[in-house]
């Protein structure tokens, strides 16, 4: 029997999509629980309760429910009315009564960046490396392939390309089309003539090393994963996963025109 999670906040769920998306299920007898984000057991879900979880709500909601479906290896889907980028599909494009029927064969793999291969913590957007300090620039140094580029920026930016149009877009980067593995290194404000950004292949392996004595933070997806200012150099090392989380998508073709008709308007 299919069980469902349904991620979301208490505001998101209090909307009309949501409360007849609701309705629906319990109309067509599909079990369901909510996990409200408010509540921070919900991180504590296990793998074997849930076939799919589904998300409600903006990008935000969208990428909690990614970590949560990575964590415990189950597919996500994302429903809501997200303003800008790729993540959520809207409730009138998905049928998820053939979803169910099909078993959830329409998935995309959502292939995450990770730091000092550790698995446990994936970023879906991106990984940023950025100053605490409001006068003081980062001195960085990021190696790849061999070869090595010093910067002086207030941070750096790792994306995927789904995140390609979050904070990298923001920082001046380029839109890469979703179904592109690939690695994109922006700068955040440049001292140093410095390319706007790099991209990389899937198989590219990143060293960024921040100098001694300096302050700044390590971020995942938005959220702060570690502060730093330590006597000696600190090196990080980013990847792509080797595996992939499924998303459920409404048409495998990337959501350019979403995008862009949003910004140009």
């Amino acid at each position: 029997m299919v069980k469902l999670a349904i991620v979301s906040s208490k505001k998101y769920l209090k909307s009309k999509q949501a409360v007849d998306f609701l309705k629906y299920l319990d109309n067509q007898k599909i079990s369901y629980e909510k996990l409200i984000l408010e509540d921070k057991s919900y991180e504590n879900t296990s793998k074997d309760t849930f076939n799919l979880i589904i998300s409600i709500g903006g990008d935000g909601t969208a990428l909690k429910a990614m970590k949560l479906g990575w964590t415990n290896s189950v597919p996500v889907l994302n429903l809501g009315s997200g303003r800008v980028g790729y993540l959520v599909n809207s409730f009138e494009t998905i049928n998820l009564q053939e979803l169910v029927k099909s078993d959830f064969n329409n998935f995309k793999k959502r292939v995450p960046i990770i730091q000092n291969n550790d698995e446990q913590e994936p970023a879906f957007n991106e990984i940023v490396l950025i100053k605490n300090s409001p006068t003081r620039m980062l001195d960085i140094q990021i190696e790849t392939y061999d070869q090595d580029v010093k910067l002086r920026a207030d941070g750096i930016i790792i994306s995927t390309s789904m995140g390609s149009t979050a904070y990298n877009y923001s920082a001046g980067g380029p839109i890469v089309q979703t179904s592109i593995d690939s690695l994109i290194i922006t700068p955040i404000s440049p001292f140093t003539k410095f390319p706007r950004s790099i991209v990389l292949d899937k198989r590219s392996e990143v060293k960024i090393i921040v100098q001694k004595n300096q302050d700044f933070s390590v971020q995942f997806d938005g959220n702060e994963l570690q502060q730093c200012n330590e006597p000696n150099d600190l090196s990080f090392t980013y990847k792509l996963s080797a595996n992939a989380l499924k998303v459920l998508e409404e048409s495998n073709k990337p959501k350019l025109d979403h995008f862009l008709n949003q910004i140009l308007r």
